[in-house]
């Protein structure tokens, strides 16, 4: 049998469906970077890693990606040594949603063959982007100015390794802002070890541009000295990352919400017949 109730009100929310989208564009990329640097003595000697990546642009898309792991050998054991920094913006063809993503992570390890001490233990890490803006284009050839929300979401992580007695230093700076629209600009930060949700929105429009600031610290310094014996292992590190996401809808207009409220007023007037 036909089913009326469920026809008014798949119309009816088609109505919403329907209303006017947006997407995003990567017009600059902008400036950015990624460093890393690690050092410590171990007994007698320095082991030492690290680089400096900078930011590549693609099509509608920017990123970098540094890291190096692996193992290096020292006359009272194994040293294990690791970085990683990555950095990338991507509007997944120029779709309605921009990945963000910026993450740095080090690492030292270290398995004791004979007697030492690790000492001079110190990490530093720098992920950042400048100047990137991402403009919101119309689907369907709507107009500059035509309303529209962006939302930005995700999670920011920090985790810490505590092998060696250390201080970190870990902070992420997120910054979203948009010409002449007081009260849409988005600017977080965060410092510690835990993690955090993010989930913004705010009032945008057709034509719009976005400035995207991307920044993320991540230090670790050795406090005091470490003796260890032949046969201990033991781990150091720091990671810190935001994955992430601005997406861009469109406002449905009043006309679209009326004919929702019509639609639902008619599945409710079906309802009450059939009682």
């Amino acid at each position: 049998m036909f089913n009326k109730k469920l026809l008014v009100a798949a119309l009816a929310f088609s109505a919403l469906g329907n209303a006017q989208a947006a997407r995003w564009s990567l017009v600059d990329t902008g400036l950015g970077f990624g460093f890393s640097d690690l050092s410590a003595r171990l007994g007698g000697d320095t082991v030492v890693t690290g680089d400096v990546t900078d930011l590549e642009a693609g099509f509608g898309n920017a990123g970098l990606t540094g890291a190096d792991f692996g193992i290096q050998p020292v006359a009272s054991g194994d040293a294990d040594t690791g970085y990683a920094h990555t950095l990338f913006v991507d509007t997944l063809g120029d779709s309605a949603t921009t990945a963000l993503y910026l993450g740095a992570a080090h690492t030292l390890g270290f398995a004791a063959t004979s007697a030492g001490t690790a000492s001079g233990y110190m990490a530093t890490q720098d992920v950042a982007a400048y100047g990137m803006k991402l403009r919101i284009i119309g689907d369907a050839g709507e107009a500059d100015g035509t309303p529209v929300m962006v939302n930005f979401s995700g999670i920011a992580d920090m985790l810490v390794d505590a092998g060696l007695p250390a201080t970190h230093t870990i902070g992420i700076d997120l910054d979203v802002t948009q010409a002449g629209m007081p009260g849409s600009s988005v600017s977080l930060s965060w410092l510690g070890n835990n993690s955090w949700p993010v989930d913004v929105s705010f009032a945008s429009a057709v034509g719009q541009e976005l400035d995207l600031t991307l920044a993320l610290h991540l230090e670790s310094t050795q406090t005091s000295g470490l003796s260890y014996t032949a046969g201990q292992h033991w781990v150091a590190g720091a990671s810190a990352q935001f994955d992430g996401q601005l997406t861009v809808s469109a406002v449905p207009e009043p006309e679209r919400y009326a004919m929702l409220l019509a639609g639902l007023g008619l599945v409710g007037l079906i309802a009450r017949r059939r009682v």
